[in-house]
This record gives structure tokens, C-alpha cells and sequence, in this order.
């Protein structure tokens, strides 16, 4: 027959895969995993209203992410980060870009001894002890992620082509310190210090059809002040694609 091919696979005869023809076919229940994908995107608050000053019919927002994609091309619009992880239906996957920022949490108070003795012949040092004061000591430390952080958990339908999604994109920044307590003595500085963190996160679930990309939210990126910047909005897009193991 033309457009095919025949070979010896362990004793069986098996058709070699042509243009004309798939070994696997349509009706094969071959395993699937999902590749998850997450964009934000940064723009002007008033550029976001007139995106959406019609109101969406349908949960497909691929037309909106090419208008979007439009914007980015003429720089009035910004990719901030680009998330992707691919997993198994129906189990938890996590992809990360992440620094470990480790900070005290807890102190031990500062302290002037009552005593002090020298080394040589235990005689006591005259001096009120201030000198000789110690500063604030940590005793319990902390870790905190810095970077980007995304979980997914997505659930094929049983038709192939919905999936189900639950997932937490996050997005962390240390921004700075606050002084809680200043400490300055002849041997450094001991003052306590607690970070300022400036975090952008969506934890949801949602519906998806297959290769369909979808806006879930619009958030508030941080800005020059550290604060939330109300004038700028960082828009979420989210799309899930089934993969066919194989194809």
C-alpha cells in the first residue's frame, strides 16, 4: 500500500509513522500532562478601563492578549515576568526563581554586665560598663522567598479539552527596612531592623479551554515609594495547554 511503511518491532508487525499516516491515533488514550503559562503584564491604569470598557461574553480572552500584545509592540505596555510549569493532571507541581532572604525575628534585649574583670589578675575594670555593653542579639530567624513563585494543580476534563486549574502565581520583593530599635555602641551597629516586603499574588481557581488564554486579575504593581501604584496595574493571563505524550 502506498504511503506506508512495515518493520519487525519484538516479533510484531508494526506500521512506521508517514504523513499519510498516525501509529498513534486519534482513538489511542496516550498520557497527557498540562503546561501551565502565566504573563504579567504592566500598563497604565486609564489604558487597562478602555481594554475593558466592553464587557467580556465568554471566558476566551485570546483577542484581548493580542490587543495587549499590540501595546507591548508600541512600548505602551510592559511583559513584567513570564511563568511556565508543566504537570500531571491531578497533581500539585511548583516552579520557582527564588533568592532565600533570611532575617531575625526574635531578639535577645541589649546588656550592661554589673562586673567586669580583666583577664591577667581578675581585678575589676573601673568603667560604668557602657563600653562594654552588648547590643541586641538575634535568637530566632526567619526565611522569606524573593522572586517568583508559581503552583499548580491542574485536572483534565474527561472530554480532553477542559481543564480544570487551581494555581498561586507570586511575585516578592524586599523593598527595604524599618528601624524598630536603634543600637550604636563602640563595637557597631546592633539596632533591630525588620524588612519591608512588597508581595503581588493571585491564589484562584478556574476553568480553562484548551490553549485558550484567560485574564484572571489586575493587580497593583509597586511603586517608586514602595507603596502600591494606583496609576499602574499589572494584568494576569493565564493559559493551559494538554500535551499528548508522544506526538
Amino acid at each position: 500500500m502506498a504511503g506506508l511503511g512495515v518493520t519487525l518491532v519484538s516479533g510484531l508487525m508494526a506500521q512506521e509513522p508517514t504523513p499519510e499516516f498516525d501509529p498513534l491515533g486519534e482513538q489511542v488514550d496516550a498520557p497527557r500532562l498540562v503546561r501551565v503559562q502565566v504573563e504579567f503584564v504592566e500598563m497604565a491604569h486609564e489604558t487597562l478601563t478602555k481594554l475593558l470598557l466592553e464587557p467580556r461574553k465568554g471566558a476566551d480572552d485570546a483577542d484581548l492578549r493580542k490587543q495587549v500584545q499590540k501595546l507591548v509592540d508600541e512600548q505602551k505596555a510592559t511583559v513584567v515576568e513570564t511563568m511556565l510549569c508543566t504537570g500531571r493532571s491531578g497533581e500539585r507541581s511548583l516552579a520557582e526563581s527564588i533568592k532565600e532572604f533570611i532575617y531575625p525575628t526574635e531578639y535577645e534585649p541589649a546588656e550592661i554586665p554589673n562586673e567586669i574583670h580583666t583577664t591577667a589578675d581578675g581585678e575589676k575594670v573601673k568603667s560604668d560598663g557602657k563600653e562594654y555593653a552588648t547590643g541586641p542579639t538575634p535568637t530566632s530567624f526567619e526565611t522569606r522567598n524573593l522572586g517568583s513563585t508559581m503552583e499548580i494543580e491542574p485536572t483534565i476534563g474527561a472530554d480532553g479539552k477542559i481543564i480544570d486549574l487551581r494555581f498561586s502565581p507570586d511575585i516578592v520583593y524586599h523593598v527595604g527596612n524599618e528601624t524598630w530599635a536603634e543600637w550604636k555602641g563602640k563595637h557597631g551597629d546592633a539596632s533591630v531592623r525588620m524588612p519591608t516586603i512588597y508581595s503581588t499574588r493571585v491564589s484562584t481557581a478556574v476553568t480553562l479551554l484548551d490553549g485558550q488564554p484567560l485574564l484572571v486579575a489586575a493587580l497593583s504593581p509597586k511603586g517608586a515609594d514602595w507603596f502600591p501604584d494606583f496609576k499602574r496595574k499589572l494584568l494576569l493571563f493565564v493559559r493551559a495547554d494538554v500535551l499528548t505524550v508522544g506526538r
